[in-house]
Order: structure tokens, then sequence, then C-alpha cells
């Protein structure tokens, strides 16, 4: 059973992936780290702990994360917020207002609290005294990450591998040039990419081409699970709202990006097309900041990175439907 650390900005899908993991019998989740993005670090704090308990996991403990990028916010020019109109958008379905992504989930709150210790602290005192390697699954901005690992570039050593959802190649979102997850935080981002450690990402293009339809909710309501019809509701509104706000080529899907890194983790034949190649992060004050720079080369730069491209939905949503019809 491969052992994990999810490394979430709890919005809808980081809360999908989160139950996701608590239920799946292939991974055991160790631990969960909060962090900026989806909504401010004490929301994603609650929404984490409020996941994991909906879904059987109430004692994994959950420790708070950065509450701003390393750099980014520190130059004036790069601080200014950027409209997200689909990442936070709102849309009405049947005269009632929804979000994507709200400050608060709608999940039933946690007797459980937060840990005292920061989530950077974590890995590095974490990293060092574990006997066995661990997967980080980071499906958030990467500042955790980023500065455990500027305070230990040893804990590398206890890292079996890395898993992304960020970065996009022919796709993007928050900019023209870049992710979300990978503007929020471009330094951590590099840090994270330049750590010698393998490094999957589970890329925007992929997330798009296995984003769920009308018929996947309908299979995933029928289950019946909490973490089921959550997950239904989910692909509802991002059904809706992407198609109001940000239409896809693939009309009425929603793409849940977050859950495909755990459906890799359980098992990897989702993934459909992938190519290894160098890649790198713009970390400049500019159009490209924080865009995922893949170098195709023959005499490439940058670190070698394992990129899914195309997944596919029908088996994203028979992972999805296992793991929640399993006990928690």
């Amino acid at each position: 059973m491969r052992k994990i650390i999810l490394d979430v900005d709890t919005g809808t899908d980081d809360a999908i992936a989160i139950m996701a993991a608590v239920r799946a019998s292939q991974l055991e989740l160790t631990a969960l780290c909060s962090v900026h993005g989806n909504a401010a670090v004490e929301h994603t704090t609650k929404n984490t702990l409020n996941a994991a308990y909906a879904a059987g996991g109430g004692t994994i403990p959950v420790y708070p994360g950065a509450a701003d990028p390393m750099v980014k916010n520190l130059i004036p020019s790069r601080a200014n917020p950027v409209e997200e109109p689909i990442l936070s958008g709102t849309t009405e379905i049947n005269g009632v207002v929804v979000s994507i992504n709200p400050d608060l989930l709608p999940l039933k709150e946690s007797p459980y609290p937060p840990q005292e210790k920061p989530a950077a602290l974590f890995y590095v005192e974490e990293l060092r005294s574990r006997e066995e390697k661990v997967t980080i699954v980071a499906t958030g901005a990467m500042t955790n990450l980023g500065l455990a690992l500027r305070l230990d570039p040893r804990i590398t050593e206890k890292i079996e591998e890395i898993v992304i959802m960020g970065g996009g190649v022919q796709k993007t979102n928050i900019t023209a040039a870049a992710e979300a997850n990978f503007f929020k935080d471009p330094e951590a981002a590099a840090i994270v990419l330049d750590s010698g450690v393998p490094i999957t990402i589970c890329t925007l293009d992929g997330t798009h081409s296995c984003g769920l339809t009308e018929e996947h909710e309908k299979r995933l309501r029928g289950v019946g699970t909490l973490p089921a019809i959550f997950t239904a509701n989910d692909v509802r509104v991002r059904r809706e709202s992407y198609s109001r706000l940000q239409p896809l080529e693939r009309e009425g899907t929603a793409p849940i990006h977050d859950a495909l890194c755990i459906a890799y983790l359980i098992d990897p034949a989702v993934a459909t097309r992938t190519v290894t190649a160098a890649c790198k992060v713009d970390c400049s004050d500019g159009i490209s900041e924080g865009r995922l720079q893949v170098d195709g080369r023959h005499f490439r730069e940058g670190a070698e990175v394992h990129l899914i491209l195309e997944a596919d939905p029908d088996k994203l949503c028979d992972i999805l439907v296992d793991t929640f019809l399993e006990e928690g």
C-alpha cells in the first residue's frame, strides 16, 4: 500500500481528492497539509478537516500551511490579484446561486482540531525521521513544499514521488500563459520541479480531457455515499459553471482537476497520453509568469518530468465510483 501525504488548498475538487484518498484501499493517507489558494488558509484548513471527516478520516492529522507565497507578494506588480471568473465564479441553478469554490464547503464540521505545527516544519521533521519513503500529492500552490525544501534539501531522500495537479502545455486558466497553482507561487513550483525527486504532473490539458458528464454525475449519485453525492453535486455545479463562464472544447463536461492525481495513484491506466519532458517554471515578472515551460529540444534544459496530457473520463468515473463504494 502506497503511503501518501496530501498538500491541498481545499476547494471542491481538493475535497473530492481527499475523500478518495481516505477511502482508497490502495492508499494510506498519513497526513494532510493545507495551503493558500482557492481560499485563505484558515478556510482551506477547515475545509480539509471537514472533507477528511466526511469520508471517515477525521483522525488523520491536518497541518496548517503557508498563508502566502514565498516571495511573489513582496513585489507590488506581482501581488495584484488576478480575476478568476471560472475558478471562483458563481452560477444559478434552480434559483440557487452556487459557487465552484466557496470559502467554506457545505460539509459537516469536523470535531477534530488542526495540528499546531506548521506544514513546512512538519515536512522537515516527518521526512527526516521516516524509515520508508512517502509520496506527496500537491494540488494547490506548492509553498509548503518549497519552504521545506529550502529548510532541508535532504528530505528528498524520503520522497518516493511528487504528484502535482498544475501547469498546462496547451491549456491555461488564470492567465493566458499560466495555470493557477503554478501562478500563485512560481518560485515554490520551480524549487519542487528542480528537487531531483521523480515528478508526475497532472496538467490542465489532462484534467480538461477527462471532464465528467451528466451520465457520470448520475452514476456517482447512484452510489449514495456522502463522498459520492458531494462529487455528483460538484460535477453538476461545474458543468453549469464552465458552460456559462468558460466553455470547454468538450461541451457539458466538468473537470474535477485534483481527483485525477488520486485516480492516477490508484490506477495509472487512467492516463492515456503521457510524455516525459524537460520542464521549468517562469518566475519572471511579466506576461509569462507562472508558465510551465516545456523544452522539446534534443539538447534540452530543465528537470525531466512525467506529464499527463490526456486521461480517460470513463475510467476516472469508474475509479471514483469503486472508491466511494468502499467502507470509510
